[in-house]
C-alpha cells in the first residue's frame, strides 16, 4: 500500500498491518487487516517471522505472515489507510528498498526475510 505518514511527512510502500484486537489471534488480525485495508480476502496464511523492532524501548510485537493468493472482495473499508494499492512482483522489492520506497521496519522485516527465504530455495 502506498501510504502517507503525517509525522514524517513522507510517502512509502507498506504491507497491511494493524493491532490484534481482544479475542483475536495474530493470524485472524492479519486476515482482517488485509481485507479492511486492501479489499482483498487473503488466501491461506502462514507465519513468516516474529520481530520486536524496538525491543527495550517499546513492547511492540510484530507477527508477519506470508499470504500466497487473495480474492478481491470489494473496495477497502479503511479509506484513509493508503493512496493506492498495488501488487508488486517480488523481483522489484529489493530495488524499492534500495530507493527508500519501503522504510517501515514492520514491512522491511517481513520483506527482507521473504527475499532471504526465496534466495535459498
Amino acid at each position: 500500500m502506498w501510504r502517507h505518514r503525517f509525522i514524517t511527512g513522507s510517502w512509502a510502500w507498506e504491507l497491511p498491518m494493524g493491532l490484534v484486537e481482544d479475542g483475536e489471534t495474530p493470524e485472524e488480525a492479519a486476515a482482517r487487516e488485509v481485507l479492511e485495508e486492501t479489499g482483498w480476502r487473503p488466501g491461506p496464511i502462514k507465519p513468516l517471522i516474529y520481530a520486536e523492532p524496538a525491543n527495550g524501548i517499546t513492547d511492540s510485537q510484530h507477527h508477519v505472515f506470508r499470504i500466497d493468493g487473495a480474492t478481491y472482495a470489494g473496495p477497502p473499508k479503511e479509506k484513509n489507510e493508503s493512496d493506492r494499492i498495488e501488487w508488486v512482483p517480488l523481483s522489484e522489492v529489493r530495488g524499492m528498498i534500495d530507493r527508500r520506497e519501503v522504510v517501515s521496519s514492520g514491512s522491511l522485516v517481513g520483506l527482507l526475510y521473504l527475499l532471504m527465504d526465496e534466495a535459498i530455495r
